[in-house]
């Protein structure tokens, strides 16, 4: 089997994993945040779990409103892997400007790291 195939239906099967989790009682059991117990301060991921879970679970505006951040961040993921999955199946790759590069990733840590700074200061 093709590796690409593989990966994409590991993809799929981790979702519908945390489709399940996210209706199940599993979350109480997530550690607090350590920096927000020692601190008092919300971390840049502070909402995350949240978020994630009320996306699962169809809440996408309360999950906007929890951590827009991630929410964004996740939809950008999915978008990703459709656009990967039409390049994969034709011979022309379209949309190829939304294939992560180092720099997005450090675009990304400085808006998480200034959002987490404004949630704090406001």
């Amino acid at each position: 089997m093709n590796k690409k195939i593989v990966i994409i239906l590991i993809e799929i099967i981790i979702l519908l994993i945390f489709i399940a989790l996210a209706n199940s009682n599993l979350t109480q059991y997530a550690p607090e945040c350590i920096f927000y117990e020692n601190t008092g301060l919300q971390c840049p991921t502070c909402g995350g779990t949240r978020c994630v879970l009320n996306i699962l679970q169809g809440n996408f505006k309360n999950a906007f409103f929890i951590h827009p951040i991630i929410f964004i961040t996740i939809f950008y993921l999915l978008v990703l892997n459709i656009v990967f999955i039409i390049n994969f199946k034709s011979k022309k790759r379209r949309l190829k400007f939304l294939y992560p590069k180092p720099w997005y990733a450090i675009i990304w840590a400085l808006i998480i790291c200034a959002f987490g700074l404004i949630r704090n200061l406001i």
